[in-house]
């Protein structure tokens, strides 16, 4: 949710200005060009040491982009770009003008931009889409040489995080030097400071001391993080105007599905995880009131199959979540346009939530509408779980004679004890949920760094025996600068470069590997994934399923293989499950047939 952006040097050496043109990076510009919509004209001139650069910005209009990223194999699921409707909220309640693109970097869009004419094109990326977020703005600088080009989101955050946290300084480098197009990065969350930014600029002040902003001061960076929004009930609701809403669907099932996002950071620590890089320690969230007023909002406009609340810590306020389902209830949403709602939980969640004997909230839950939870369950590796630091979230379920014997015994042993109670864990919390109707989403990351295929075999035959799993979802282990594990896989020398010996960015998307680790990382993935959903495992419980609950398990069942007959059409054992799941369909929902 975040736009960052740094002041990059133009020029080492103070360029001649003529009469009737100004300087704007290393470029003379007309100062007497027109523009469609001329609202104000500002020349904000930013002293760096021995540089002089005369950024002009024609009118108030700002143009907000986030590079599409197509949906990864696993889920399929095309995601609205959360982060810039925020900030886009943000800017127009300021009094800007504000268009919002979410597409493809090609030509239209490039042509788009131009027309709409923007003072300032503020880019949200991702580490995936990072090389299409740069030459986007090389694009637009070309054709609109006078707007300031400012880069955001996870990835520029994630760079200036890896360069102040001394883990490397390459990443950001590359957003500041090297022909970079951006003449502004913001770190941290972006939802004011890009207001500040522009305030600052349309006074002629220099943005030197506002945190977030990062810029250039000849050889030398200048890097800050923005501050928390504390209270995020002080931020406009995100808006969706311009935004190509009905392409936002699971490619599963065809139904729409819109997100939502409440809260920001999270209680615990994966080293493989962004959050804290960008929105620090401590979950804040907003009101459970405002949360429903924007549910309804979305649910009244767009009339969505489906929202997932992307709250990074949905269950981190047990007390919120039966605020937000009491509010939810309250309004018949589900009753009245048939949307329901998908969120995230932990391991430790349900744990507690079970042991507190608090299966009524999964019952509210149920009965408002919520559907499926997705659950990290990453490793049945337990190198990998303790590099992930999931063993400190592991320990505090085990009794306290559990937690005894572990200390007490050599590491092998730790190791054994570690995976088989977390496995006891996992199973726990999926049959918890399903008893009260909930579906859980495993996911299981393949890939990590220092991990052996064979590793990766083992530990996947004890995530296949999880039973009642319906929906798995394998990621492949992707590390994002600034993260907790970045530095030691940076300096690892395992991650694929492109061929002119920068980082390949487009490799960082969880569905192809960023390392080299000397196997083929996607083929085995899909190997993987093949073998889960063709088990016999997972055919005996999905007759059990369809028996209990034909009329609901179908449809997740028919969507689940008909995606995976799109992606491996060739495997027979998928083609049978899909002719065997028709036929159900033609016997009127028995699942006796299966």
């Amino acid at each position: 949710m975040t736009l960052q952006g740094p002041l990059v040097p133009c020029t080492s050496t103070p360029l001649p200005t003529f009469r009737g043109w100004g300087v704007f990076g290393d470029r003379a510009i007309p100062n007497n060009s027109k523009k469609p919509r001329i609202e104000a004209v500002l020349t904000a001139i930013i002293f760096s040491k021995n540089t002089i650069g005369y950024f002009c910005a024609v009118n108030s209009c700002i143009a907000l982009v986030q590079p599409h990223i197509p949906a990864g194999p696993s889920l399929g699921i095309e995601k609205s770009p959360v982060s810039i409707q925020i900030i886009a909220a943000q800017l127009q309640t300021a009094g800007y003008s504000v268009q919002m693109y979410h597409a493809g970097v090609d030509e239209a869009l490039v042509r788009d931009i131009v027309q709409f004419n923007p003072s300032m094109v503020g880019i949200s990326a991702m580490t995936a889409n990072y090389t299409q977020a740069k030459l986007l703005a090389r694009m637009l600088k070309h054709s609109l040489p006078e707007a300031i080009m400012v880069l955001g989101g996870w990835h520029a955050t994630g760079c200036v995080q890896a360069y102040l946290n001394n883990q490397e300084t390459e990443s950001a480098h590359e957003m500041f030097f090297c022909n970079s197009p951006f003449d502004y990065i913001v770190a941290g969350e972006g939802d004011r400071i890009l207001i500040d930014l522009c305030s600052c600029l349309s006074d002629g002040r220099q943005p030197h001391d506002l945190p977030g902003v990062c810029y250039a001061a000849g050889a030398e960076l200048k890097l800050s993080v923005a501050e928390q929004v504390l209270d995020l009930d002080t931020l406009s609701d995100p808006i969706w105007k311009g935004l190509p809403v009905d392409t936002y669907r699971d490619q599963r099932t065809g139904m729409l599905d819109l997100s939502c996002h409440f809260n920001r950071a999270c209680r615990f620590a994966c080293g493989f995880c962004a959050t804290p890089t960008m929105y620090g320690r401590g979950v804040r969230r907003m009101s459970a009131h405002r949360a429903v007023e924007q549910i309804e909002h979305v649910v009244s406009t767009f009339h969505p199959h489906v929202i997932t609340f992307t709250d990074e810590d949905f269950f981190a306020s047990v007390k919120w979540v039966e605020q937000l389902v009491a509010l939810i209830e309250q309004s018949s949403l589900h009753d009245r346009f048939g949307v329901s709602f998908d969120s995230f939980a932990s391991v430790n969640d349900l744990y507690q939530l079970e042991k507190n004997g608090r299966g009524d909230l999964l019952d509210r839950m149920k009965g408002v509408g919520f559907n499926s939870l997705t659950i990290g369950i990453e490793s049945f590796n337990p190198h990998i779980l303790r590099t992930y630091n999931k063993e400190l979230m592991i320990l505090p379920t085990m009794s306290r004679e559990q937690q005894q014997q572990y200390r007490q015994v050599d590491t092998i042993t730790q190791d054994r004890l570690l995976v088989n109670h977390y496995l006891e864990c996992v199973q726990r919390a999926i049959t918890f949920a399903q008893q009260h109707g909930l579906i859980i989403v495993g996911d299981y990351i393949i890939g990590n760094l220092d991990e052996t295929i064979e590793q990766v075999r083992n530990g996947f035959v004890k995530f296949m025996q999880l039973r009642d799993l319906h929906v798995a979802y394998l990621p492949v282990f992707t590390p994002f600068p600034g993260t907790a594990l970045w530095k030691s896989v940076y300096h690892s020398g395992k991650l694929i470069r492109s061929q002119d010996g920068t980082l390949d960015w487009s490799r960082f998307d969880a569905s192809k590997s960023a390392l080299d680790l000397g196997y083929d990382v996607e083929s085995l993935r899909n190997e993987l994934e093949v073998a889960f959903y063709t088990s016999e495992r997972y055919q005996q419980d999905m007759k059990a399923a369809l028996r209990h609950d034909g009329s609901t398990k179908l449809a997740l069942f028919r969507s689940r293989f008909s995606r995976l007959h799109c992606l491996f059409p060739d495997n027979v054992l998928i083609a049978q499950r899909m002719e065997e799941l028709d036929a159900t369909v033609a016997l009127g929902l028995g699942g006796n047939t299966v």
